[in-house]
């Protein structure tokens, strides 16, 4: 999708450019292939945004432009993350839904160049940003991390040698007040600065009733300083800083179903032979804690007229209100530097992207969502990456011949230390994680003539991830002295019995053996996981190839073959203990695609499809084990699908875009430790059809100023928010409105906006959490309801 309005601006400053013409549409041009060409002689499946067009809709972070993109679906939640600042990101059917520091993201996130390596912080608000693309399917052959489902590629505007100054202030629903401001300095011939600086704020759209506070709120400040220097024609440096800081409340998040269970213990033997007990949570609190001795006997379920027993009560039928009584956090700070130099060597460009980002958060999460302290939890996240990618970009042979050679490391640290606080048990989860990754890649673009030509690339990965879990301890078993013989609690007798022990020391009816002792790695006799650190490595070659033939000047056809991986990893969560820590395998997809792009009527209508399918393999799905959210390797699957998606000028004054994709996923093989995924389950996050449809119509430009009107619709069709396909989080298909008016006055410099956003206040979910025979609850996260803004910009 290209920009509309017309957009004019020096090609080389932004990865996305948009070149006015007279008449008809405008030329996008991009660096998709780290070159600058016409999105239309680029052979790849590309949504292209200017930074006016998202400042026209109203975009204000990196999950919204997902509503322009189709066969793109982002949320700005994690399932049972209670994370304000992260995301879940889907294209083409390929995704993750665990926002955990053990699991890597399916959709890689670029900023500046720079990989984004978790999806708490992928949030990203785009303040001051030249351009946004999205480019579908593996991209392994181009970017520094491997991207298996595609890559969202955002860039800041780069510092420039004219002076500007833009303010800009807004208010709106829920108390907005959003204030920002943005200056570019040229101090001298090659040296200039950029700065901006914005600060969101408003009240959260879900009441707290116990104690009428708010949760999905904004509180945000965001910040970026750039230094450009350009000492010669053939060496660029430039230096950019940025901040992001939240002090916001838990995201919102709606009680739909609470169970309650008459037993503490439940045994199950699971799909891969091991016995293991599962706690109901409501059952610890009735019966053992909090509500001990008012909330009946065992074998009893709570009564639901006691305010006292957690039971069906606390639903409260309204998804802006919430019984939630825990702690109100979410608080996010990120800070990172980057340091890009770009040396002009003749027919060949040296490029060098070296990045540091550090990141913490603490967050808060009342997933019982009762006044009662049932099931909450903690994530303190401390995460820093170090990266560092070459380029070598060129051409020979009279540019017949473009090529591309990459180099990459990502270096990572950090720690999620994890307090949990359940009915049955106080524990910690989480651990430590120390990764590296190396990588090589090349890409080549031969012309055989001047209308045909092949591109074929490779890409070398080694990556190793390393866990530790030692910190993952029982702290308070809340069944100590209740069972005969289980003076510490049985729990913490299961520990002693499992974590670290060459097999289970279990009795016949699945219990503990009272008297075994605890194994080397488990020094307290309290630990979940053994207290040693554990590894993944992984060494693969990623190739793509794909040919591309100019039918004339206004029509090109591609086809192409690429393979995408993203490493396994380790499962985190875990209660109750396990004898070792578990892990998930590499995934990886095999995708073609075929595609035409054309540009009709002079240049009046641009039209681009794209067929595909998608081979995936040892696909990485969160299934529910126990109270323990995990990665498994689901399987194998199959995805294919289209897209149609381009713009329409059909006078001076009306701009038209739209796109259309549709998605038909589903498993042609289920992995039995993936239970109870079967074959007939649906793709999390994978909706059937989407539909975008957005116009802008210049109704008045002359001595008295210019008037826009703008409008934009997108659907998207059913589909479920987790991987075992749970009834409360399947969400119907829907619609999304939105519309405004921006009034730019004579002399251009001062622009009032006005508008809503989900006009129609559609309230759809946006992730969730399902457990209802362990948790006891089943809970989901809605959209923002409908809201006014007023905008008003100036610019000198």
């Amino acid at each position: 999708m290209s920009s509309a309005p017309a957009w004019g601006q020096d090609a080389g400053n932004d990865d996305t450019a948009v070149e006015q013409s007279s008449g008809g549409l405008d030329e996008i041009v991009v660096t998709a292939r780290k070159r600058e060409e016409n999105a239309q002689d680029t052979p790849i499946a590309i949504t292209a945004m200017s930074g006016e067009m998202i400042e026209d809709r109203q975009i204000l972070n990196v999950a919204q432009v997902a509503s322009f993109a189709p066969n793109v679906n982002i949320q700005p939640v994690g399932n049972i993350s209670g994370s304000s600042a992260s995301l879940t990101a889907f294209i083409r059917g390929v995704g993750q839904t665990d926002f955990n520091i053990t699991v890597d993201p399916g959709v890689g996130i670029y900023v500046d160049g720079v990989y984004v390596s978790r999806s708490v912080g992928g949030l990203l608000d785009l303040a001051d940003i030249g351009s946004v693309q999205i480019l579908r399917g593996p991209q392994g052959t181009l970017f520094g991390k491997n991207t298996i489902g595609g890559a969202i590629i955002v860039n800041s505007r780069e510092p420039s040698n004219d002076f500007e100054l833009k303010l800009e202030a807004a208010t709106g629903r829920f108390n907005r007040a959003d204030i920002k401001g943005i200056i570019n300095i040229p101090i001298s011939d090659t040296l200039a600065v950029r700065a901006v600086a914005s600060y969101e704020t408003r009240d959260g759209y879900q009441l707290r009733l116990v104690d009428g506070d708010r949760q999905g709120d904004k509180d945000s400040f965001s910040g970026r300083v750039a230094i450009k220097w350009e000492p010669s024609n053939v060496f660029t440096a430039t230096l950019a800083g940025d901040v992001n800081i939240r002090r916001e409340g838990t995201a919102a998040s709606t009680l739909i179903e609470n169970r309650d269970s008459p037993d503490l213990l439940q045994i199950v033997t699971l799909p891969d032979g091991r016995t293991v007990a599962f706690p109901s949570s409501n059952f610890g609190y009735n019966k053992l804690g909090g509500g001990a001795g008012q909330c009946g006997a065992p074998g009893e379920l709570a009564p639901l007229d006691n305010p006292n027993c957690v039971s069906a009560r606390f639903v409260t039928g309204d998804i802006d209100t919430t019984f939630a009584g825990g702690p109100n956090q979410s608080d996010f700070d990120l800070w990172g530097v980057n340091l890009t130099m770009e040396y002009d060597l003749g027919n060949v460009t040296l490029k060098s992207i070296s990045a540091y980002r550090d990141q913490k958060s603490t967050i808060e999460f009342d997933f019982d969502a009762t006044p009662h302290e049932v099931l909450g939890l903690t994530n303190n996240i401390d995460v820093w990456q170090a990266s560092q990618e070459l380029q070598l970009v060129g051409s020979v042979l009279d540019d017949r011949l473009k090529f591309t050679l990459g180099a990459f490391y990502l270096k990572e640290k950090g720690e999620d230390i994890e307090p949990l606080r359940f009915g049955f048990a106080n524990f910690f989860s989480g651990g430590r994680i120390d990764n590296d990754s190396y990588a090589a890649f090349a890409q080549a673009t031969f012309e055989v003539t001047d209308r045909l030509s092949i591109t074929p690339g490779i890409r070398y990965t080694d990556e190793t991830k390393r866990f530790d879990p030692s910190a993952q301890v029982i702290t308070r078993d809340f069944t100590a002295g209740v069972l005969p013989g289980f003076d510490d609690g049985v729990f913490v007798q299961f520990a002693r019995c499992i974590t670290g022990q060459a097999a289970p020391q279990l009795l016949p009816n699945g219990f503990p053996d009272p008297t075994c002792v605890p194994s080397a790695t488990n020094p307290g006799g309290n630990h979940l996981l053994p207290a040693v650190e554990v590894s993944v490595k992984a060494k693969e070659w990623t190739p793509a190839i794909s040919a591309n033939y100019s039918f004339s000047d206004d029509i090109l056809g591609y086809i192409s073959y690429s393979r995408g991986f993203k490493n396994g990893g380790f499962t985190q969560r875990i209660f109750p203990g396990e004898l070792e820590t578990p892990s998930f395998r590499p995934e990886f997809v095999d995708s073609y695609e075929v595609g035409l792009k054309t540009e009709l009527f002079d240049r009046r209508l641009r039209m681009n499809l794209a067929v595909f399918q998608s081979d995936y393999t040892d696909i990485q799905i969160v299934v529910n084990e126990g109270i323990a959210p995990r990665v498994r390797n689901g399987g194998q699957g199959r995805i294919r699908g289209f897209e149609i998606e381009g713009q329409a000028a059909p006078t001076d004054w009306l701009r038209i875009d739209y796109g259309v994709g549709y998605l038909d996923a589903g498993y042609r093989s289920v992995d039995p430790a993936a239970f109870p995924v079967n074959l007939d389950s649906q793709f999390a996050f994978v909706p059937e059809w989407t539909g975008t449809v957005a116009a802008n119509a210049t109704v008045l430009d002359n001595e008295n100023g210019t008037l826009v009107l703008r409008g934009d619709w997108y659907h998207q069709s059913g589909s479920f928010k987790d991987a075992i396909n749970s009834p409360q989080l399947f969400q119907p298909a829907y619609s999304v409105f939105g519309a405004n008016a921006s009034y730019t006055l004579p002399g251009d410099q001062i622009t009032i906006t006005a508008g809503v956003t989900n006009l129609t206040d559609e309230r759809y979910i946006q992730g969730g959490y399902v457990d209802l025979d362990v948790g006891g609850v089943a809970l989901a996260t809605f959209s923002r309801p409908r809201e006014w803004f007023l905008r008003i910009g100036y610019e000198f």
